[in-house]
């Protein structure tokens, strides 16, 4: 789930009612601290607004629609533009409906207006699989903007946050003691029920881990290991490198999956990654068999077997790496097939869902944008968006390029060797409207079956929105979600536009996550347990920061498809909830002076260096804080030869992960050899301070924050005056002086 290269260079148009305007939203558990810098739970009351629905607040009056359409094309084209009298009769009965819908007088369109809405195709034919339209997006990207409570992430106490020990391990690359990044993470899971299986003892969890700041990448996954239900942070330990220790760059491994076979071994899912001759990033769905040694000292990989590709894209359902390198715009366009998440049903039957490109099935192209079910929202919300990609040139090539889906295979019954049985058109596309869903994630609760996936808003066709979130959050990271009564749909998105989750700090704090992973949490059918690392790569959140585990939160799943971030947090790298996981000291304030900040000493007025974050830029945030349950109702193929992995290829002493190669002091795994702050042992939930009771004087805001919500300070600029910057730079935008680089990773 890396990547390099696709440079944007965007026009910044930031509305002003954004920058100036804000949303106060009511919340319960509002996480504070007292005279005594000791955690306060404030139990307030529900979140203000519909408790459903999530879509884009962008305005479709008539007076709005009609004037936006005239002088958004008047302003683009060099064709007749007088509106004629006869208009009526030159529209075709379709497009004549949708403008009757949208109440814009017929007789006021230009004769481009015309041609361009008899293109559109507006067939309600049965579409394969769900969509995520431009509505929804906007409903995502909305929703960043609006910091509502029931889906931003909470915030966490930065100064609790620590490096991982287990992640100071013999690098695959290098074969030498090195600290490592940690990003994407997933446990070895029960085959049926999909909780954290108990291995012998043990929970297993495999992490896609790398050297930072490495040329050319550093990107392998390793095998980390504690105690099943030890919740301690410090004690996880790393089996080493799943592929040994003599990798390389141009052959790498991302993300995936990984559950329990019959006779005990694990059945590895994963991304290969191969970036020979030239290649960006040719990405294939492979999988491998993993023996383990596992007694009372620990676990140990005994062997590595199978390890073969299984898919890379049919061309059909699912674009193939030749068809994207052979594409016309390779500068903006996105190739993705990775991620591949296995679900197993009760009769044994495995299938992976993972994320890709539709292929020629409905194939990434300009006609796009005239598939009026691409848009999502009433005639009068289509026909303004519609005319809106027209008139911006970049955001209607992202657009023509946009053919994200989460698509779904079927797997033969061999379980150690698996081989494709089936391919299926795509669960979800996001034609027109993204290029990019990662990290699709299946979960079963309560008869139904729930698709998350992580996206973001940057790598969608609206580059006006992403520039709204960067200038109000700083990032524009989210998790979706889908629900449906059985595995292969049809899937309904969650909260209306599909949000569950938005970014709620700056991507180069600290505290910033991403790459979220939902977990079922056992005794607990209406709950999920999400897992993310934070801390973006190659140390964007300043030297010494590396990537790390998050503290793991709650996320409600209610019976009418809504969905509610709970101020339930844990210690840092928790899979298993449970009776001991809840440590409320690892939740954070937006207030740059508490004890327990979201922002450490420094990174409040620090500007993004988008260069290191690979993604966007802005601020203006907003307290919030999760919900209290108890007020819901209930509702690479082929490893090295003779790097067989968790041997020692060399035969030299020590080499071995969990061991000393150079026989320095202090340079075992989860130590701390050069003494890096904020590098000490998580904490234990069981010493969690006791909860302090109280009530704010304004519905989830103190008297403190109150007070902060009224001189509202941007983190990013470090001073009032930010709000009048933005402004500033907004206008020198609109009038094309002002550009925005970013860079995607």
């Amino acid at each position: 789930m890396y990547k390099v290269g696709k440079k944007w260079v965007v026009a910044t148009i930031v509305s002003t009612s954004v920058l100036m305007g804000g949303v106060v939203s009511a919340h319960a558990d509002q996480v504070t601290t007292n005279s005594d810098n000791a955690v306060v739970t404030n139990t307030a009351s529900q979140p203000t607004g519909s408790s459903s629905d999530v879509t884009s607040n962008t305005s479709t009056s008539p007076s709005t629609i009609t004037g936006a359409v005239q002088v958004q094309l008047k302003q683009s084209t060099n064709v007749d533009t007088v509106p004629s009298e006869n208009n009526q009769k030159k529209l075709n009965p379709s497009a004549a409906q949708a403008v009757n819908n949208a109440h814009i007088n017929v007789n006021n369109l230009t004769e481009d207006q015309i041609n361009e809405l008899n293109k559109i195709n507006f067939s309600k034919s049965a579409e394969k699989g769900a969509k995520l339209t431009f509505k929804d997006l906007e409903g995502i990207g909305n929703a960043i903007v609006k910091q509502d409570p029931r889906y931003t992430v909470p915030y966490f106490n930065a100064k609790e946050i620590n490096n991982m020990p287990a992640a100071y391990a013999v690098d695959a690359q290098t074969g030498k003691m090195a600290h490592l990044d940690v990003w994407d993470s997933w446990p070895v899971q029960d085959a049926v029920t999909g909780y954290v299986s108990n291995y012998k003892g043990y929970q297993l969890v495999i992490a896609m881990m790398g050297i930072p700041n490495t040329p050319y990448g550093d990107n392998h996954i390793y095998l980390l290991y504690n105690k099943y239900g030890d919740n301690d942070f410090s004690h996880w330990r790393n089996a080493g490198s799943i592929f040994g220790n003599k990798e390389n760059n141009v052959y790498q491994e991302w993300s995936g999956s990984a559950i329990v076979n019959n006779d005990g071994s694990i059945q590895l899912f994963y991304t290969s990654n191969d970036t020979s001759d030239f290649k960006l990033n040719d990405q294939k769905l492979a999988t491998a068999t993993l023996h383990l040694n596992v007694d009372d000292n620990g676990v140990s990989i005994a062997s590595v077997d199978n390890n073969h590709v299984i898919f890379e894209g049919d061309g059909y359902h699912y674009q193939t790496y030749q068809q994207f390198a052979e594409g016309k715009d390779r500068k903006d366009d996105d190739y993705c097939l990775r991620d591949p998440h296995v679900v197993q049903l009760t009769n044994g039957d495995r299938y992976l869902v993972f994320e890709a490109n539709t292929g020629k099935e409905d194939y990434q192209s300009d006609e796009q944008i005239y598939n009026w079910a691409n848009y999502g929202g009433d005639d009068a919300f289509n026909i303004k968006s519609f005319f809106k990609l027209l008139n911006n040139k970049k955001d209607r090539e992202l657009a023509g390029l946009a053919n994200g889906s989460l698509g779904i295979l079927k797997l033969n019954n061999n379980q150690d060797n698996p081989e494709v049985d089936e391919v299926y058109s795509p669960l979800v596309s996001t034609l027109m409207a993204s290029d990019e869903v990662e990290r699709p994630d299946i979960v079963k609760l309560g008869g139904k079956y729930y698709l998350f996936s992580v996206t973001r808003v940057s790598r969608g066709s609206d580059t006006e929105l992403t520039q709204k979130d960067n200038a109000t959050v700083g990032d524009n990271v989210a998790m979706i979600g889908y629900v449906a009564d059985n595995l292969m749909g049809p899937y309904k998105p969650l909260n209306n536009s599909g949000v569950v989750l938005t970014a709620s700090v700056p991507a180069n704090w600290r505290t910033a996550t991403y790459s979220y992973f939902a977990v079922p949490v056992e005794g607990h059918p209406d709950q999920v347990l999400i897992t993310s690392y934070m801390s973006n790569k190659d140390f964007a959140s300043g030297k010494g920061n590396y990537a790390t585990w998050a503290p793991s939160f709650l996320v409600q799943i209610n019976s009418d498809n809504t969905t509610m971030v709970l101020a339930r947090a844990t210690n840092q790298g928790d899979w298993i909830w449970d009776n001991s996981s809840r440590n409320d000291k690892m939740l954070g304030v937006l207030d740059k002076n508490a004890a327990n900040s979201a922002a450490l000493p420094g990174e409040w007025g620090k500007p993004v260096d988008w260069s290191l974050i690979n993604r966007s830029a802005g601020l203006g945030l907003k307290p919030h804080q999760g919900a209290d349950p108890s007020e819901q109702p209930n509702n690479k193929p082929g490893t090295n030869p003779g790097n067989k992995p968790g041997t020692n290829p060399d035969n030299k002493p020590g080499d071995k992960p969990g061991t000393n190669p150079d026989n320095k002091p202090g340079d075992k795994p989860g130590t701390n050899p050069d003494n890096i702050p904020g590098n000490n042992p998580g904490l234990n939930p069981r010493e969690t301070p006791n909860e302090v009771p109280g009530k704010s004087k304004m519905p989830g805001m103190t008297s403190d924050q109150k007070q902060s919500e009224n001189k509202q300070l941007l983190p990013q600029t470090g001073n009032g005056n930010g709000l009048m910057a933005l402004f500033a730079g907004s206008l020198l935008a609109m009038f094309g002086i002002a550009t925005v680089e970013k860079q995607h990773n």
